[in-house]
Formats: structure tokens, sequence, C-alpha cells
């Protein structure tokens, strides 16, 4: 009997695929300009990169559940925004990022209940609350920025530690936390079972609604951190700072690899979709080009995403 060795092409380009793209990418913009490469110009990828990557491992989580949140830069900029309120008051510095991680706990919870308890579509839900903490944030000074923020607090998204920004050693330690919850844990297998399917997942004995509030709380912390470290780099709360990361971060988690259906996803592949994503934009600030062509860039690569993803 013959036995037929066949190559699953589809497999492999799912696995490795974004890192060929990453290494393409990176020729490219290497030969197009000597500067690319530079120790200070990767350091500055990494920096940019972070924000994205943090946010989109919550957005993994969710994703990978079948769900998606779209609402995360409106808890980003409402978090900036009330940290930076608070300490501009005379607020110590770990009392306002606690009260920060707590509006992430709250919007996410709210997007769970919300979810679950009433069975409404995850993108409508989300959208609303966007909405919502993006109008908040706004009321909260009249639209208007909130500068003179302590030296501490400004060091988080300015510092590092051995040379690495601190925001990475943030990104090092959530990525570490979430791949082991996610592929080692009960917890993690369920995420992927009620991804897979919701029905099944409930006859396996699978709480689905208790897990999917605990996603959205979980994508909500990370929109939180995301804020913060945004806020503490530009030295200020905005009511529009975080206006492109929906887009980012879905398109990220997209691209890494995570099935817009659910099911399938690694927190590994949405850190390197956020690692090609800082790097074409990037690339095109070295080469002079304008930045807003990532706005462009990001929509193609999700169109693209969804199409692959379609024929799947």
């Amino acid at each position: 009997m013959k036995v037929e060795n066949k190559i699953n092409y589809k497999k492999i380009f799912s696995e490795w695929g974004i890192l060929i793209v990453l290494i393409l990418v990176g020729v490219t913009f290497t030969f197009s300009n000597e500067n690319f490469l530079t120790f200070s110009n990767v350091i500055n990828i990494f920096r940019q990169m972070a924000v994205t990557a943090i946010v989109a491992i919550g957005m993994t989580f969710i994703m990978v559940s079948g769900d998606i949140d779209v609402g995360v830069g409106g808890v980003a900029c409402l978090t900036g925004m009330v940290i930076s309120l608070l300490m501009s008051k005379g607020i110590g510095i770990f009392p306002a990022l606690l009260a920060g991680i707590v509006v992430g706990i709250l919007l996410g919870a709210l997007n769970g209940f919300l979810v679950t308890k009433f069975n409404l579509p995850p993108m409508v839900v989300t959208l609303a609350t966007m909405n919502l903490a993006n109008g908040i944030a706004s009321l909260l000074t009249g639209g208007t920025a909130v500068y003179g923020l302590p030296e501490g607090f400004l060091k988080i998204g300015r510092g590092s530690i051995l040379g690495i920004p601190n925001q990475v050693w943030v990104l090092i330690l959530f990525a570490a936390i979430a791949s082991v919850i996610l592929n080692r844990t009960p917890f993690g297998r369920h995420v992927y079972a009620i991804g897979g399917n919701k029905e099944v997942a409930k006859l396996a004995g699978i709480h689905v609604k208790k897990v999917k509030i605990i996603l959205y709380i979980v994508s909500g912390i990370c929109a939180s951190v995301g804020g913060i470290i945004l806020s503490s780099r530009t030295g200020s709360g905005q009511p529009t700072l975080a206006l492109t990361m929906n887009m980012n971060v879905i398109t990220a988690v997209a691209i890494g690899g995570t099935s817009l259906n659910g099911g399938s996803g690694s927190i590994r592949g949405s850190i390197m979709g956020a690692m090609l994503l800082t790097m074409i934009t990037n690339g095109l600030n070295v080469n002079g080009i304008n930045s807003y062509w990532q706005l462009v860039v990001s929509a193609v690569v999700l169109i693209l995403t969804i199409i692959v993803n379609r024929n799947d």
C-alpha cells in the first residue's frame, strides 16, 4: 500500500507565516534605510509596540473564545484620564494606578455582564461601552488634556531597566502569565473549548457565562495597563489618546493567527502581530513616509485576514 506524505502548507504558514513576514519586512526596511536596524531604533520599535501587544494579550483571550472587544481604546483613554486627573489633584501614584485598574475591571465586567446576561452581540456592547468611556473621559475635564504629572509616574513609560524599556518588561510579565494560563491550565482549555463550540462546552460542564465575564475583565485590565503606559509616555491624560488602538489591537491578534471565529490562537502570535504592525509604521517613518499610512495598512491587512479566515 502506498503511503502519501502530504505537506500541510496551510498549517505551516499559520504557525510560521507571521515570523516569515516579520523577517521579510525587517529585511526590506533595512535595505531601504540603514537607520532602521540601529540599536536605538530597534529599542524604539519595542517601546512603541509594547502597548499594542499588552492590550492584544487581553484581546487574544476574548477572540479565542469567539467574541470580540472593540472598546479597548475607550478603556485605555478613560484610564489615562482618571489617573492623570487624580495625580494632578495630589493623589499618590500608587492609589491613582489602582483606580485606573479598577476602571478596566468595572468596564470589563460591564461588558461581560451585558453580553452574557442579555445575550447581546459583543461588538455592539463593547462599541457602546467604548463611547461611554470616551464620553466620561471628555466630561471629566471638558475635553481638555491633563498635564503636569509627577516624575515618578513618567518613568513607567519613559524609563528602562538594563537598557530595556519598562513597558517591555511589563509585556514580558503579562505574556508569560497569559501563556501559562491559556496553554497550561483548565481555564485556558475552557476558553478554547468555548471558542470551538459554545454549546458543546456547556454540555461538557463548562460555565460559559462565568468564563466570558472573566475574559472581558482580563481584557479591561490589559487595556487599562495600556492606558497607564500611554499616559506615562506622553506625560498627559488626553480624551483622544487611544483613537487607533482598537484597529491596531484587533489587527495584531488576527494576523497573529487567532481565528476570527474563535477556537484557536496564541499569545505569541498576537505579540508578533503587534511587532509587525509597529515595524511597518516605524519603517514608514524612518523612510519619511506619512505615518497615517499605518491606518491604511492596518485596514488592508485586517480585510485580507478576514478573507483568509472566511475561506479557511
